[in-house]
């Protein structure tokens, strides 16, 4: 009895075993987020020249002070204020030269084609484009540039902007509420010139030698006439 119980529990079937929980895979980590537009991330603002002690301002406080030998900064902020301690300041901005002198506190925000400059106080700020056309800023003005179809659309938001062409003609001057246009300069397109092929030429064909044929021509005897000798007898 007690054999074939330890029978039966011999061949009991095995329990059974669960299946092991599947593994879901790893949720790959998320792509760094590229910007919208990849133009945001270049220099909006770029700094040429400083020749003496200038601080960088933004919402009131300094941000940064440059002087000679100190490297440059690429500004991506599109709006940046700039106050002239002393010497110059040159920087670009929508295809703009900026330069300002000592004293000179302004404001330039540049962004899709346009650019305003907002000169709070102290000296002049003068605006060149690269057709050699000038906006000098007095103290307490402002003026908007804004590049469309092949021209500089200058608008005068406060105070008033000395306006100039490269022509060398008479200085403008334009009030608050007026704008003017200046042209910008068309840029030539150079064209490689189209490469010319060769037309095609027949083969030379050459003339046989021409040679003369050979005549024989025959050999002509002279004729003689035959004489008759008178004897004295004949007389």
């Amino acid at each position: 009895m007690l054999a074939g119980l330890a029978f039966a529990q011999d061949n009991a079937p095995a329990p059974a075993v669960e299946p092991a929980p599947a593994v879901e895979p790893a949720t790959p980590a998320p792509e760094p987020a590229t910007p919208a537009n990849p133009a945001a991330a270049k220099a909006a603002l770029k700094i040429t020249k400083i020749t003496g002690t200038v601080n960088l301002m933004k919402d009131g406080m300094v941000v940064m002070t440059l002087k000679p030998g100190d490297a440059l900064p690429s500004l991506v902020d599109p709006s940046m204020s700039f106050a002239v301690v002393d010497g110059t300041i040159e920087l670009e901005a929508s295809g703009h030269v900026i330069t300002a002198g000592a004293g000179a506190n302004f404001t330039v925000t540049s962004n899709a084609g346009q650019m305003n400059i907002a000169l709070a106080a102290g000296a002049p700020v003068k605006v060149k484009n690269t057709a050699g056309n000038t906006v000098v800023l007095t103290g307490n003005s402002e003026v908007k540039m804004v590049t469309t179809s092949g021209k500089v659309e200058v608008t005068v938001e406060k105070g008033n902007a000395v306006v100039s062409d490269s022509s060398g003609g008479e200085a403008k001057t334009v009030q608050a509420g007026d704008k003017v246009d200046m042209v910008v300069p068309v840029v030539a397109v150079v064209t490689a010139p189209a490469a010319v092929t060769p037309a095609a030429t027949e083969p030379v064909v050459e003339a046989p030698e021409f040679v003369a044929p050979v005549i024989d021509v025959p050999v002509v005897e002279p004729s003689v006439i035959p004489t008759q000798e008178l004897s004295p007898s004949g007389r």
